[in-house]
């Protein structure tokens, strides 16, 4: 919304400054942004002397507010007064009602400026602070709690401004925003805190993680329960890496009253997740550098690397004896032999068996671009995908391999929305045209790999943690799917060439590949089994009537999906099958878990025949819901539902809620990436089964087809979205809302037996919220449904 105040500030400093050399013009639209407070800033400096004038308020224009020494109650310089109320209405606060006067307006408005920055009300404000007062106001800092802002990270800014810009007067220290978000600008506000607590003299404080820093920090290890001012920092630090999910080690348990022991718990959990030894409670040096910096100590033991250089059958026995075990390579280079610049990266003939032959593993990496905004495009991404698809079947590397696609600069979060994330959504819909036979992981930094993820599905991140001093590493935690956290570069092989980056390797998620060419043998040996049991089977009467393709699916859901509920929904298990399948040694153990073709994600079995049965039970159509579609995606959209309103207050919004945590690779869920795929494969298998196809037919063909992209073939997402929802959006909501609330037996089911059981009070049931907050989830199941649909090219 235009404000007429900035928009006469913005027509006043253009029409008073036009003729001064070097000015530059802001945008006259009434709408506040840099262009406008750095137009300011230059005005300011003519008015200071200082020539030619730059847009930046740099140590010079410091240097000469602070040497003027007057606050605008003194100031005779009727332009700065106006200057430094346009300030004022450009920071969100009232300005004197005449601009080149200061009234008491202005003065109640600085007041609570000083006060909203965490300094005492009682204390004045001398030059020194005036000039860091008068530089806060001229930049697009906020010192009030943003939408989305934290009220602790708040308090945590609060007090640096308070104890360390006004109490300890740190020279190199700004102000550092007091908007609840944590930022590169509180990052280094923190940073030189600790240094000072650490014992560097205030005057030798940079904000650089230097030296003396490591050496004051190997010194100063943080214990639980520890009080001190260090302490404060080292929980703030905490806080600062702390999720705002509560999967892997969690939300900080932070409001300076928590028990020793359960900082010492989020700690271990912390060490775990970013792979820091040794897990235990103490904040050592090596938990300060992970906290701090996105290299942690990058000095620590690796079991990852990546790289240039060719890997000889004698480079791959020196990288295994030097303790690595996994290597990154270029699957191409887009310049040719002989042009400027070529690094000859890519992988060699004979190169692979190499890896393998010294007991490495190998990640491929794509990289074409990656130096600039303007080389991520759509367009570009799906030709990048494709190339990448190409040379790795080249290559022979395995269905599901992941495939890093580098974004090889610091992005910034404007160019990771216009450009970045376009580029990504282009290389998932170039892979998904050969069948999703690779995935795509994301390389770059910590806020790059976390957006990419959060928007286009990217499996796995490469973080580019040495790149320490990108703007998406400072103040962003490790991104939930971290493999590779990139944090050294060096020389490997002694030749003075830094040859080599040194990379954690988290080897629970990417396992890279150990071979090329390989079967895939995980969907042959389930075929196997049902072959075993429609064999069993075949040998069995049914007091029931059950066919023999319920039968299959009973075994699958005995022990786990059984008992009242699950009797209701579909049949009470027969247990005279379940005797006569265990007299011929079969167990449902042997394949509770299939490797996805696609995906290589893990599917449970169980509940994939679980939700089989439902829709073999009682086949539904596009136009309603039934009792068929709780024992698949129902049922998981209400659980879903009820861990929705659990962290109500965490997400206001049920579309961002699904956003952040529906079907999500990277996020654990009561519904998440694994039961979607089940949800949406059941279905179209059960099709099959209704169709008088055999179980181990029905899954053969439909995994099969579906991998291979074979022309007609059944498509995952498409097919559920067309025969199940009838390929209409408004559709989707429209069902997801007939499985919330039904009509009255249904909701009395669901209310009592579906989410009573979640413990969820009256209140909080579907029928009893606001209209528009169920709009708002089930609109975001839409989205995550509609989502993949794109992905394969057949939404609407």
């Amino acid at each position: 919304m235009d404000d007429p105040n900035v928009l006469a500030a913005q027509k006043w400093v253009n029409a008073t400054y036009a003729g001064v050399p070097a000015y530059e013009r802001c945008a006259e639209d009434g709408s506040t942004g840099w262009g406008t407070v750095l137009s300011l800033t230059q005005g300011l400096q003519h008015e200071l002397g200082i020539a030619p004038v730059v847009p930046n308020f740099g140590p010079g224009t410091f240097a000469r507010v602070q040497s003027r020494n007057l606050r605008p109650d003194a100031e005779t310089n009727k332009n700065i007064v106006r200057i430094y109320n346009y300030a004022l209405w450009c920071k969100g606060y009232y300005g004197s009602a005449t601009p080149d006067t200061w009234d008491s307006t202005a003065r109640t408005s600085l007041a609570d400026l000083w006060t909203s920055m965490g300094m005492p009300p009682e204390v004045p404000i001398d030059a020194e602070m005036w000039a860091r007062v008068t530089k806060a106001l001229l930049r697009m800092d906020q010192f009030r709690l943003v939408p989305g802002g934290d009220t602790l990270i708040q308090g945590i800014q609060r007090r640096l401004n308070s104890r360390y810009v006004l109490g300890m007067d740190i020279p190199a220290m700004s102000l550092v925003p007091c908007d609840g978000v944590y930022s590169r600008d509180v990052q280094q506000g923190l940073m030189m805190a600790i240094q000072y607590e650490i014992g560097i003299p205030p005057e030798d404080i940079t904000g650089y993680f230097g030296e003396g820093t490591i050496a004051g920090l190997m010194n100063h290890n943080v214990e639980p329960g520890d009080d001190s001012p260090l302490g404060y920092l080292f929980k703030a630090a905490c806080y600062f890496n702390s999720p705002t999910y509560d999967d892997d080690y969690g939300a900080y348990p932070y409001d300076f009253g928590f028990t020793a022991t359960e900082h010492g718990e989020w700690l271990r959990a912390f060490k775990r997740f970013s792979l820091v030894e040794p897990v235990n409670a103490t904040g050592n040096y090596r938990t300060w550098a992970q906290l701090l910096i996105s290299t942690g100590d990058p000095t620590r033991p690796a079991t990852g690397c990546d790289g240039i250089t060719e890997i000889t059958p004698q480079r791959g026995k020196d990288l295994y004896d030097a303790g690595y075990r996994l290597v990154g390579r270029y699957l191409d280079e887009k310049l040719k032999e002989g042009d400027p610049g070529w690094l000859d990266k890519t992988i060699k003939p004979g190169e692979l068996q190499a890896i393998f032959d010294a007991g490495l593993r190998v990640f491929p990496i794509s990289q074409y671009y990656g130096g600039a905004a303007s080389e991520f495009t759509y367009a570009r991404g799906e030709l990048d995908g494709w190339k990448a698809y190409q040379r790795a079947r080249g290559y022979g590397f395995d269905r599901g391999t992941c495939i890093y696609f580098a974004v090889d600069y610091d992005a910034i979060g404007s160019e990771i929305n216009q450009y970045i994330i376009p580029y990504f959504k282009g290389v998932r819909t170039a892979l998904s045209q050969y069948g999703n036979y690779y995935q795509f992981g994301v390389y770059g930094s910590r806020n790059v790999c976390e957006q990419v993820t959060r928007n286009t599905g990217a499996r796995w991140s490469f973080v580019s943690g040495m790149s320490w001093g990108f703007s998406g590493n400072l103040g962003y935690p490790l991104p939930r799917n971290w493999s590779v956290n990139q944090i050294r570069e060096y020389d490997f092989d002694g030749d003075g060439v830094r040859d080599l980056d040194h990379d954690v390797w988290r080897q629970s998620t990417d396992p890279g590949s150990r071979s090329v060419n390989s079967p895939a043998r995980d969907l042959d040996e389930l075929i196997v089994g049902l072959q075993k049991l429609e064999a069993a089977a075949g040998f069995y009467e049914s007091d029931e009537g059950l066919s023999r393709n319920q039968l299959i699916t009973q075994f699958f859901r005995y022990g786990e999906y059984d008992g009242i509920v699950w009797d209701g929904l579909l049949h009470p298990i027969d247990p005279g099958w379940i005797t006569h399948v265990k007299a011929r040694d079969i167990s449902v153990r042997e394949f509770d878990e299939l490797r996805d073709p696609i995906t290589q994600h893990t599917i449970g079995t169980q509940h994939l025949m679980a939700s089989i049965e439902g829709y073999l039970r009682r086949p539904v159509t596009i136009d309603s819901t039934n009792l068929a579609d709780m024992a698949g995606w129902g049922g998981d959209l209400v659980s879903f539902y009820a861990e929705w309103r659990k962290k109500r207050n965490d997400y206001p919004t049920g579309l961002a809620f699904c956003m952040d945590r529906l079907a999500r690779p990277d996020v654990e869920s009561t519904f998440g990436y694994g039961d979607f795929i089940e949800d949406a494969d059941a279905f179209n298998i059960s099709r099959r089964l209704l169709a008088g196809q055999r179980m181990s037919q029905a899954v053969s063909e439909y995994y099969t087809q579906v991998s291979t992209g074979a022309v007609n073939a059944e498509e995952r997402w498409r097919n559920f979205y067309a025969n199940r929802f009838g390929a209409d959006s408004a559709n989707v909501e429209r069902l997801a809302k007939g499985v919330l609330l039904g009509d009255d037996l249904w909701q009395t089911g669901v209310d009592l037996v579906f989410l009573g059981s979640e413990g969820l009070d009256l209140d909080q049931m579907p029928a009893s919220i606001p209209s528009s907050e169920l709009d708002s989830f089930v609109l975001g199941f839409r989205w995550a449904l509609t989502d993949r649909v794109d992905a394969e090219g057949g939404a609407s």
